[in-house]
């Protein structure tokens, strides 16, 4: 095990959180937003462990905590390391390989890996078993043609999904994300076992057979624990367990995400994140109640910042029973809202 964290470290593997986007957030070739995450030294290391076993790493905890933002952390840090490399002054590549699976209730572990479309395969054979002259007439020369070299090869009609993509062959360990499998059915986990132990796939409509990449890709998973996982899928995991941020901690997140926004508005933000605290703490235990997490306090830090000044976002959040509209910001069901309301004491 030492000599792979060794080797690891060599291809430059290693996380550090070390490297952060600019604080407006960075968006990458597909348009998705980068902003800075401070990860604990704990959870640092879990990345790093996971890497070097070559093992997912199963991330938990209650939404909100910044669960999903890691494996955009990483990819984005190996990004940087990349273009920074001494030895590498011509990359070959902008952007790390990076994709998202984000799960829903009727993903199949298939969707993941790819997509053969027998429907348009068998509506082009029908309609090359027309009248060519008529068909050509129709469709033009060109594009008839184009339906001709289609059908010669099944491939055409295949299309990978994101693990698909990440199972094969790449300059680097891709970075693969499968966000909130505990949304799809039960059988779900156990569908992946194969991919996950062996990372490798085939294609039975097509005849491919893809082995397990020379670069094999670095697996995220988080769940939201709103179903059990099998435990078959559990053992091919790592497991680490996201902490919420404390006081301290989100204080860090704020002012490095706003920073020269918030310089001279620390008030409101020590005020607002003692109102945030104080919300959750009284929803964490109440049934059917879902306590806000960091994305909902960035939207109400937010409306408080574009106040017209520091006094009237100071005065909303003494009265914040009251401004239903900011309040609806962190408590989205009225049945929060009401409770929050109700024992509120100062």
């Amino acid at each position: 095990m030492e000599n792979k964290m060794n080797n690891q470290k060599q291809l430059s593997y290693e996380y550090k959180g070390e490297y952060q986007p600019l604080q407006e957030g960075v968006k990458d070739l597909k348009q998705r937003v980068y902003f800075p995450d401070l990860p604990s030294g704990d959870l640092i290391e879990a990345v790093n462990l996971a890497i070097a076993l070559e093992r997912p790493l199963l991330l938990e905890g209650e939404p909100g905590c910044g669960k999903t933002r890691l494996a955009g952390a990483v990819a984005y840090e190996f990004t940087q390391k990349n273009l920074q490399d001494k030895n590498n002054k011509k990359p070959e590549q902008k952007w790390w390989d990076y994709y998202i699976w984000n799960i829903k209730s009727t993903t199949r572990a298939r969707d993941g890996l790819y997509n053969y479309d027998a429907i348009a395969r068998l509506r082009d054979a029908q309609l090359m078993g027309t009248d060519p002259q008529r068909l050509q007439e129709f469709l033009g020369i060109d594009e008839t043609e184009n339906l001709k070299i289609r059908l010669k090869d099944k491939k055409n009609y295949r299309e990978f999904g994101s693990l698909g993509k990440a199972l094969q062959e790449h300059l680097q360990r891709p970075i693969l994300l499968i966000d909130e499998i505990d949304k799809a059915d039960s059988d779900f986990a156990n569908d992946l076992l194969l991919e996950l132990e062996e990372l490798r796939f085939e294609v039975p409509e097509t005849g491919e057979s893809f082995p397990t990449p020379t670069h094999k890709p670095i697996i995220f998973i988080t769940s939201n624990r709103e179903k059990p996982l099998p435990e078959p899928f559990l053992r091919r995991c790592l497991y680490f367990f996201v902490d919420f941020p404390s006081e301290e901690q989100l204080q860090q997140i704020i002012n490095k995400r706003f920073a020269q926004q918030v310089a001279e508005k620390q008030e409101i933000i020590a005020k607002a994140i003692e109102r945030f605290y104080a919300i959750r703490q009284r929803l964490e235990n109440v049934p059917g109640s879902r306590p806000p997490g960091t994305s909902e306090f960035i939207e109400f830090l937010t409306a408080l910042l574009n106040k017209d000044n520091v006094e009237q976002a100071l005065k909303d959040l003494d009265n914040l029973t009251n401004k239903l509209p900011l309040l609806g910001t962190l408590l989205k069901t009225k049945q929060d809202q009401e409770l929050y309301r109700s024992k509120k004491g100062d």
